[in-house]
């Protein structure tokens, strides 16, 4: 059976993975520069101030290298999709901009995006977008030039390898995200396209969580006394078809949360929103919490508990109201029908916990119920799995393996290499976009 004789639909974040989204990276990694690493720069009167051109990565990549992981990530993956079912998020987008009118849509906003940030796509660099075939195109938005190297916008988008930030499946809903940073504004823009016309989600129930703070439409925001909605999928886990967890910190904001909450709400899902912590490690909720099985999560456990000196602990409250919910993370999802065994992220020891956190230990992505994927680095956090029942294996041994090791109540951990992925600060989960799981 292949997706196509089936709807969008993800009820957990542990069902069997049927079909999924990815964005192999290209040649947009070849056009980031030293300045596109810097968070911060020194003004002229010697003061540190954020850096506009900062692309979210922490250092150069070696492409080769970095396609490398990924294939081996993906081949995995198709393992058990198979290939009709593993989509590239480049080939979706460059099927729809085949059609004219949403190449020019898509023009409209990645002009107005180009302004907003200092840059300018001129007349003459519409017009070879829009006369290019749909796959120069498609990759000329994602690298910022044309071809032969000369610049179209700005900046590449390295960060649209990270495909999970800017939509999710939710139940039956696909959940349109708004991505917070400018770096990532083209990302929203191409994702959302490939949402609202690729075959792939014909018929599907649209929510945009932010239908009146689209990038083209700063202007109203800033006139608004209403807070600008950002969500990232990054923040988003599903926990059943009933209940949702959002994070809200750096990336997604209340007002995202309360949009989130209103929005799935209206189709019968609760949604929690956890209060994250504000530091660039605690960047998504899935960098601290992941589920592996039905009843086992894998965490960052300091933040789980009151006490800790060096970091701050998850707080919950409602996003329709902002009231705080007098009860932790563990003890809520109890509370709902879900009971959960924690694996720490780094084992028991504490300084393996914030060094293997900040490398995406606990950014776990299930294949399937208690079959996940995790970067082989996190050495601590491998041991402690393996402890809690979970055997480790390689990416070859697993595609050999997988239909026999998909099959049974057998617990697994596919140890990925993870050297250039994790620059940009995320794991498998946020390089995956499941679009439909088993119950």
């Amino acid at each position: 059976m292949t997706f196509d004789a089936s709807p969008p639909s993800v009820r957990s974040e542990v069902g069997r993975l049927r079909a999924c989204i990815g964005c192999a990276p290209g040649p947009e990694f070849d056009r980031m520069l030293p300045l596109h690493i810097e968070a911060a720069r020194r003004a002229s009167d010697g003061s540190l101030q954020d850096n506009p051109d900062y692309l979210l990565f922490d250092d150069l990549v070696l492409r080769h290298v970095l396609a490398q992981e990924h294939r081996s990530l993906f081949d995995v993956i198709r393992a058990v999709t198979g290939d009709a079912d593993l989509h590239d998020l480049r080939q979706l987008l460059a099927d729809v901009l085949v059609n004219p009118d949403v190449r020019r849509d898509v023009l409209d906003e990645v002009a107005a995006l180009e302004l907003r940030i200092g840059g300018r796509l001129t007349d003459a660099s519409r017009g070879w977008l829009q006369a290019a075939s749909p796959r120069v195109c498609a990759q000329s938005l994602l690298t910022g030039a044309r071809p032969d190297g000369s610049a179209l916008l700005k900046w590449p988008i390295p960060n649209l390898l990270f495909v999970r930030d800017c939509m999710a499946v939710v139940g039956d809903v696909v959940v349109l995200m708004r991505p917070r940073h400018p770096a990532r504004w083209r990302d929203g823009v191409l994702a959302r396209a490939v949402a609202r016309h690729a075959p792939l989600f014909a018929g599907v129930t649209l929510l945009d969580v932010a239908p009146n703070v689209a990038p083209n439409c700063v202007s109203e925001v800033a006139q608004s006394s209403q807070q600008p909605a950002f969500v990232e999928g990054g923040d988003v886990l599903v926990v059943s078809d009933r209940l949702v967890l959002v994070g809200v910190g750096i990336r997604t904001n209340h007002a995202g949360a309360r949009a989130l909450a209103e929005g799935l709400g209206v189709h019968g899902v609760e949604v929690i929103a956890v209060r994250l912590p504000e530091k660039r490690a605690a960047m998504h909720l899935d960098t601290l919490f992941t589920l592996v099985d039905r009843d086992l999560a894998l965490a960052f456990t300091p933040v789980l508990a009151d006490g800790a000196a060096d970091v701050d602990t998850l707080r919950l409250f409602d996003p329709r109201s902002g009231q705080p919910l007098g009860e932790g993370l563990m003890a809520a999802l109890a509370a709902r029908g879900h009971t959960m065994q924690l694996i720490a992220c780094g084992g028991d020891d504490r300084l393996a916990a914030l060094r293997e956190q900040w490398t995406d230990g606990a950014n776990a992505f299930c294949l399937a119920p208690g079959r996940v994927l995790l970067y082989g680095r996190n050495q601590r956090t491998l041991r402690a799995l393996n402890h809690a029942g979970f055997e480790i294996t390689t990416p070859e041994a697993f595609i050999r393996n997988a239909p026999l090791w998909l099959q049974g109540d057998r617990k697994m951990v596919v140890a990925l290499d993870g050297f250039e992925l994790s620059r940009g600060r995320g794991g498998p989960r946020c390089l995956t976009l499941p679009i439909w799981r088993d119950a």
